[in-house]
Order: C-alpha cells, then sequence, then structure tokens
C-alpha cells in the first residue's frame, strides 16, 4: 500500500524536467518562424490590397477626369519664374474621396500651398508664408499610403519648417510607401506633357497620362510602386500629403533606382536614394500596373526590363511578368 502512495506522489526527476524544458524550447523555435511567415504574409497582402485600392482610386479620377492626376501640381522646385505661384500639391491628394476619404479632401485649402519648399523664390499661392492651413490634412497617416511591412509606422516628420528656402520644408508630414512612376522626370522638372516620350511615366508635374497614352499596354505599364519609408536621407521621401522635395516620384534613370538597390553600400538595410523602388518585402517589391493589376517584381529582374516597364511608350517589349 505504501509503495503505492509513493509511486502517486513521486514528481519529475531533474533530468526529466530538463527534457520537457528542451522539448518545448525546440517546438518554440520550430513555430516562432512559421508564425513570423505568417505574418509577413499578412502584412503582404495588406500592402497588395492597398496597391489595389489605389489603382481602383486611380481609374475612378481617371473617369471624372480622362486622365491620371498630375504627380506634383505646381512644383516649388521648378526653376522658372514665369511659373504659377507654388502650391506642391500632391496627385495622392487629389485621389482621396476615391479612397473613401471625402472629408479630408472637402477641408484640403487647393488655394494655398502643402509645402512652402521653394528655394528659387517663385511667388507662393495665396500669398502664404506658412504651410499650416494644410497641416491637419497632410499629418494624418493613412494606412491606404503605407505598406504595413515597413518599421517607419508613417509618423509625421517635422524639419525645416516655415523656411521657404529649404527644400525639405516639411511640418508634421506624414510618411507614405508608395510613389508614382514618372520615368526620367522628378519635382524639379517642368510640364509633364513637355517630357521627351521614350523616357516619360505616366506621371509627372502638372499633367499625367491617359490610358490612351499608355502605348507599350495598360498590363505592362508600371503607374505606381512601393517605396521604403527611409532612404540614404531622413529628408527624403516619400510623403503622401504635402508636395515636399522627393514626395511622390518614382524616378528610374538608371541601375541606381533599381528595386531595393543598396546605394548607401550597406549589408542590411539596403537603403536607397531619393525617389527608388523597393520594401521590406523579401527578394522585390509591388508594383501597380495601368491596368490595376498588382504584381510581384523582383529586385533581380533585369534593370533595363524594369526600366521599360516605367515608360508609358519606349517600344520596348517586356517578359516574364506574370
Amino acid at each position: 500500500m505504501s509503495s503505492l502512495i509513493d509511486r502517486r506522489r513521486r514528481g519529475f526527476t531533474l533530468i526529466e524536467l530538463l527534457v520537457v524544458i528542451a522539448i518545448i524550447a525546440i517546438l518554440i523555435a520550430l513555430l516562432l518562424p512559421a508564425v513570423q511567415q505568417a505574418r509577413e504574409a499578412a502584412r503582404r497582402t495588406q500592402c497588395r490590397n492597398n496597391m489595389k485600392q489605389i489603382g481602383l482610386a486611380l481609374h475612378n479620377y481617371h473617369d471624372n477626369a480622362n486622365m491620371f492626376p498630375p504627380a506634383l501640381i505646381s512644383s516649388g522646385r521648378y526653376n522658372n519664374m514665369s511659373y504659377p505661384a507654388v502650391l506642391n500639391t500632391t496627385g495622392w491628394v487629389m485621389i482621396l474621396p476615391y479612397i473613401d476619404q471625402a472629408p479630408m479632401y472637402n477641408k484640403y485649402n487647393f488655394n494655398v500651398p502643402s509645402s512652402i519648399s521653394n528655394p528659387y523664390g517663385r511667388p507662393l499661392a495665396g500669398g502664404a508664408t506658412t504651410s499650416d492651413p494644410n497641416r491637419p490634412i497632410y499629418s494624418q497617416k493613412l494606412a491606404a499610403f503605407l505598406c504595413p511591412s515597413d518599421p517607419g509606422g508613417g509618423g509625421p516628420v517635422t524639419s525645416g519648417a516655415n523656411n521657404a528656402g529649404d527644400f525639405y520644408e516639411r511640418n508634421e508630414v506624414a510618411r507614405s510607401n508608395y510613389l508614382f512612376a514618372s520615368g526620367n522626370g522628378t519635382d524639379y522638372d517642368g510640364p509633364w506633357g513637355t517630357a521627351a516620350q521614350t523616357t516619360r511615366g505616366a506621371f509627372g508635374n502638372d499633367g499625367a497620362a491617359n490610358i490612351r497614352d499608355l502605348r507599350d499596354g495598360s498590363s505592362m505599364t508600371i503607374v505606381v510602386g512601393e517605396s521604403k519609408q527611409l532612404h540614404t536621407s531622413s529628408s527624403y521621401g516619400p510623403y503622401w500629403g504635402a508636395g515636399v522635395h522627393t514626395c511622390c516620384h518614382g524616378y528610374t534613370p538608371d541601375y541606381t533606382f533599381h528595386i531595393n538597390y543598396n546605394y548607401a553600400g550597406s549589408t542590411s538595410e539596403k537603403l536607397q536614394y531619393a525617389w527608388g523602388f523597393g520594401s521590406h518585402h523579401v527578394g522585390g517589391a509591388h508594383m501597380l500596373f495601368g491596368d490595376g493589376s498588382v504584381k510581384f517584381v523582383s529586385e533581380n529582374m533585369d534593370f533595363t526590363q524594369f526600366q521599360a516597364l516605367n515608360r508609358i511608350a519606349d517600344g520596348v517589349v517586356v517578359s516574364g511578368i506574370e
């Protein structure tokens, strides 16, 4: 009887306990990568859905305006004193009503700048001296313009506020993760319609393409691409609501602007220069095409092929895009 009671009271030995702990540790080690992969898959899906919604918004805008919105309206970095007063209004603001943000759009003052960045001395629209009037809009963090895989979080940035001579004048401007495909154009350039057709992207300053301009085919033309929030300088964009320098253009003139190109030479971050496409997804980035489809484009894709996808009428045939 006593031996039966002793057996019932017997607990784990130290060795048995260590074995159990080891087994639990191994199971956790095996499960953790799977959990992380599942979470990243969910974030990647959300990013893809964001871009699909942007695609729908751009096409709805196109239906009303018979063209896509400009990447930037009256850029303060265009050095032409005869040009209209500086507005620095972004194309992302123009599509707010089409991503269920009509109240924000209705509160935006289109007669004054979103950023007073104006290093060449052109007059500021509305006689503005600050970028404050639209701060309640452009300071908002919008999930629709953010990739959840980016650790930056999309919070507002303040630097160079109320200094028109600063290229990066921004006053609590929220970051984003998406850029308009602008070919060889940036916020330094004149109107989109004056750019060379062979290097022109779907978007530019004070103008953009319509569907019939996508002569290489809407399904073979990138219109929007992912971009990391942190580039080689913390001053660089993307920014969705204010036309700060490097806010909005996806620029592809040469190989150093390839997807995830390691411009800074770091081995881990793959920091890129301003205007560069990239993402925190492994191996490439999502791209929105003119037909509304979203495709994951590899960072190992031949750059000349990727560059051609960013041109609307260069006549280059690109293969291997699913």
